[in-house]
């Protein structure tokens, strides 16, 4: 698997939406490539730092979910 079809696995990769094959895969890519590595963990502090940003304010479910989609849409290219 290239890292532009990683790349665009990073989202389903995180809500566990992708198979076991192709999280099997997706996963041995990232030990051995430096970049999609850094992609992957840069992605997840961003949501782990918004979570904690956030733990005390509740953001409309509206707002949510125009967020999310908006996320998917950006790394699904």
């Amino acid at each position: 698997m290239d890292c532009k079809r990683i790349i665009k696995l990073i989202s389903d990769y995180i809500d566990k939406e992708i198979e076991e094959t192709e999280r099997e895969i997706f996963e041995q890519h990232i030990r051995i490539c430096k970049r999609c590595e850094a992609i992957l963990e840069s992605i997840e502090k961003t949501i782990l730092l918004s979570k904690l940003l956030y733990k005390k304010k509740k953001i409309p479910k509206k707002i949510e979910k125009a967020l999310y989609y908006q996320i998917r849409i950006r790394y699904k290219k």
